[in-house]
C-alpha cells in the first residue's frame, strides 16, 4: 500500500474540515452518481470541485471558472473528465450560455458517466428545438440510468418526468401508441406528477377527445394560468383541425411562383457566398423568403446545407409538422427543370 505523502495528509485534513466535508455531502446528494468516481484519488482536487460549486451556487461565476480551469490539469481518467465536464455546463448554465451548456454536457455525456441530469438537460435543449430524434435518444440515456429495481421517491418522481417529457416528444413524431405508452410509465412511476396534463391534453385533442382535455386543463389551471393558457391554445387548434404541427395548411401558389423567381435571381449571388464558406449569409434570405411564402410558419424556419458530388444540397427543415412538411414537398414539386440542375434540395426533419 502506498505510503500518504504529506500533501496527502494535508489534503485529507483540509477535505474533512466540517464545511468542506458539509458542502461536497450536499453536492454528492445532488450529483451524486458523476460526482462520486471523480477525483477518487486525488483530494486536493476535490477541495477544488467542492469551491467550484459552491461558487456556481451562489452565483459567484468568475471565481467558479478560476477553480473549474485549474481543475484541467488534474484530469486522469473519464470519470475525471464526465464530472468538470458536467461542472463547466453547469456554470454555462448558470451564466446563460445555452450553446455552451449544450457543449459541455454533451462532451460530458461522451465519457459514458450514469448521471441521468445532463442527458436530461440536452435531450430538453433538443425538444425545445424540435430536434426530435436527437431529443428521444437522450431521454432514454436518461431513463438507462436509473435501475428498474431499488427506485426512491425522488427517483420516481424524476422518471416520471422524463417519461412525460419523451411522451411530448413521440407526440411530436406522431407516433402516438408509443407516447401513450410513455405515460402509462410515468403514470406508473408517479401518479400525481406535475406538468404531466399537458402532454397528456395534446394527445387526446389529437384523437379527438375533447372531454378528457377539459379535464387536463382543469388540473393545469391549479398549476399555473400562464401554462394552461398556452395549453389550450394548442389544443385548441388540434381539436379544430388548423394546428400546422398535425394537420396540412393551404399554401398560396403564386407565392410558391414567386419564390422560385426570387431564388433564379438570388442563386448566382447564394453559390458565390457557400463557394466563401460563408453559410449563413447565403441562406438566411432563403429563410427569410419561405417564410414570406408560407406566413403560418410564424416565424423564420431553419435551413441546412450539404454537399455531395453533385453539388450543395439545401435541407429544408420541416421539425416533423405535417403542414410545414406539405408546404414543402408543392414547393420542390413547382422547381423549375434548370434550377434542378444546378441545385439539390431535400426535406428533413
Amino acid at each position: 500500500m502506498k505510503k500518504e505523502s504529506l500533501a496527502d495528509k494535508m489534503a485529507r485534513k483540509a477535505f474533512d474540515k466540517p464545511d468542506v466535508r458539509k458542502s461536497w455531502d450536499v453536492h454528492m446528494r445532488a450529483f451524486g452518481p458523476i460526482l462520486e468516481p471523480a477525483f477518487a484519488n486525488n483530494l486536493q482536487a476535490r477541495i477544488h470541485l467542492t469551491a467550484a460549486l459552491n461558487h456556481i451556487t451562489n452565483k459567484n461565476l468568475a471565481q467558479a471558472l478560476i477553480k473549474l480551469k485549474a481543475l484541467q490539469k488534474a484530469v486522469a481518467n473519464e470519470a475525471d473528465k464526465a464530472a468538470l465536464l458536467f461542472c463547466f455546463g453547469l456554470y454555462s448554465e448558470m451564466a446563460g450560455s445555452q450553446e455552451q451548456m449544450l457543449a459541455y454536457y454533451t462532451y460530458a455525456n461522451q465519457c459514458g458517466h450514469r448521471f441521468y441530469l445532463p442527458y436530461l438537460k440536452v435531450a430538453k435543449f433538443y425538444l425545445g428545438a424540435r430536434m426530435c430524434r436527437e431529443a428521444e435518444e437522450h431521454f432514454h440515456k436518461a431513463i438507462d440510468c436509473f435501475t428498474a429495481t431499488g427506485l426512491s421517491d425522488a427517483d420516481r418522481i424524476i422518471l416520471g418526468s422524463v417519461y412525460t417529457n419523451l411522451a411530448s416528444c413521440l407526440t411530436m413524431e406522431h407516433r402516438y401508441d408509443e407516447a401513450e405508452a410513455a405515460l402509462e410509465n410515468s403514470r406508473t412511476l408517479c401518479p400525481d406528477a406535475p406538468g404531466r396534463a399537458a402532454a397528456e391534453a395534446v394527445l387526446y385533442a389529437i384523437r379527438g377527445e375533447a372531454d378528457r382535455v377539459e379535464a387536463c386543463l382543469a388540473i393545469l389551471k391549479t398549476q399555473g394560468e400562464e401554462v394552461c393558457a398556452a395549453v389550450k391554445k394548442n389544443t385548441d387548434g388540434i381539436l379544430a383541425g388548423t394546428d400546422p404541427m398535425f394537420f396540412e395548411v393551404s399554401v398560396d401558389e403564386e407565392k410558391i411562383a414567386a419564390f422560385w423567381q426570387w431564388f433564379a435571381r438570388y442563386e448566382g449571388e447564394m453559390k458565390a457566398l457557400l463557394d466563401r464558406e460563408k453559410y449563413d449569409e447565403g441562406l438566411t434570405p432563403v429563410a427569410k423568403q419561405l417564410l414570406s411564402a408560407f406566413p403560418f410558419l410564424e416565424e423564420i424556419p431553419n435551413v441546412g446545407l450539404g454537399k455531395n458530388d453533385r453539388g450543395y444540397v439545401v435541407e429544408l427543415k420541416d421539425y416533423y409538422a405535417v403542414a410545414i412538411a406539405a408546404a414543402y414537398e408543392k414547393l420542390l414539386a413547382a422547381c423549375p427543370e434548370d434550377i434542378k440542375d444546378r441545385w439539390q434540395f431535400v426535406i428533413a426533419h
